[in-house]
Formats: C-alpha cells, structure tokens, sequence
C-alpha cells in the first residue's frame, strides 16, 4: 500500500523516509542518496534496435533447444517456471509497442499469467518471431524516425521513450542470459551463446538473476 501511495505498482523501489524512487533508476537513487552519479552513455536507437533483434533471434534458438520436460523447471530467483520466463520475453517487444501507441507503460502488460503448460519450446519461439515482427513495423513505420524525446508514465516512473526502450532491450537481454543460464542447468549448450561483445553497450546488472 506505502508503493501504491507514492504512484508505484512494482518493485523495485528504493525509499528514503518518505521519498520514493524506482529501483531500477541508477540516476534517480543517487539523487535520493545524495550521491555522485555519472550515467552510462546510452546507445543511438538504430543501435539499440540492431541489439534487440541480434537478443531475440538468440531468444529464440535457445528455446527451440528446450527440452519440454525442463520448461517446467523453476528459476532461482523467484516462482517462475522456464516456460513462463520464455513467455515473458515473448511480451516485453509487444509491450514496448503497446505502451508507445498509448502514451503509458504500466506494468500490467507484462501479465503472464496462466501460461499453457502444453506450450513447447518451439511454439514459445514461434511466438518471439511474431513479436520480432512486431518491434521491426513499430521502427519501419514509427520508430526509425522518431527522436523518442516523448516522456512516458511507465512502471519504474517518468522516462523518455529512448529510455524506455533501452530499458526493454536490456530487460530481453538479460532474461535471454537467463534462459542460456536454464539450458546449461538442464545439461544443454546454447547454440551460438550471447558475448560480452553482443551487448556491449547495455547497462546490464552484472548478475544472471539480479
């Protein structure tokens, strides 16, 4: 009730009396904490989307590897099967879309409830190409062309379109480290396994599960 009281409907928040901050906004912490703070350089939007498309397609080969078996397996950090993690990363590109067109990104479009448990592999990756698909006519219509200067309500707070979708590569990013992480678990090597040098340039936590 104290998050709702301060506008969030998520975590993380990081609260200092009663100032509240989204946990995920390095800048808006240290200006909470009274801290030198010095962001990192944020990648052009053409780079970002060359990102995004390299993770997704990567997203994808690793989920048709997926033993169906294993997409039941449970995450370490939280009640998450590997099937609903796949599914999660199926939703951020149609949510990032669905929060431009609409001028608001709460965190609601990320519901992945009740995930069929019939899905395999495959059909979760079948789902990743429709979302790729998605994000590629949101930046040939829309994207490519726009400075993404617009500021959002979005679900860790006031940010700019550029710093929304950088957020949203990052976030496939790393789920996307996390399904290589559930492969490996399950004793299967990902194909064509995501570099250092793949995602150069995104503010990633250094941790699989952070």
């Amino acid at each position: 009730m104290r998050l709702n009281g301060h506008g969030f409907d998520a975590v993380p928040v990081v609260c200092l009396d009663d100032e509240c901050v989204p946990g995920g906004d390095l800048g808006a912490i240290a200006r909470l904490l009274c801290l030198d703070y010095e962001p990192p350089v944020t990648l052009t939007p053409a780079q970002l989307f060359r990102k995004w498309m390299l993770v997704l397609d990567a997203a994808k080969r690793y989920l048709q590897q997926a033993p169906f078996a294993g997409l039941s397996h449970k995450s370490p950090d939280r009640d998450r099967t590997f099937r609903e993690l796949g599914w999660h990363i199926v939703l951020i590109p149609r949510a990032f879309v669905t929060a431009y067109d609409a001028n608001e990104f709460p965190n609601s479009l990320f519901a992945e409830k009740d995930v069929p448990v019939e899905l395999t592999g495959s059909d979760i990756a079948t789902e990743m190409a429709e979302s790729q698909r998605v994000v590629q006519t949101w930046w040939r219509d829309a994207g490519s062309q726009d400075p993404l200067d617009r500021v959002l309500e979005t679900y860790w707070g006031s940010h700019t379109l550029l710093e929304s979708f950088e957020r949203e590569v990052w976030h496939t990013a790393q789920h996307t480290r996390q399904v290589m992480m559930f492969l490996r678990q399950l004793e299967v090597e990902p194909d064509r396994p995501l570099t250092a040098e793949d995602l150069t340039g995104l503010p990633l936590p250094e941790g699989v599960w952070d």
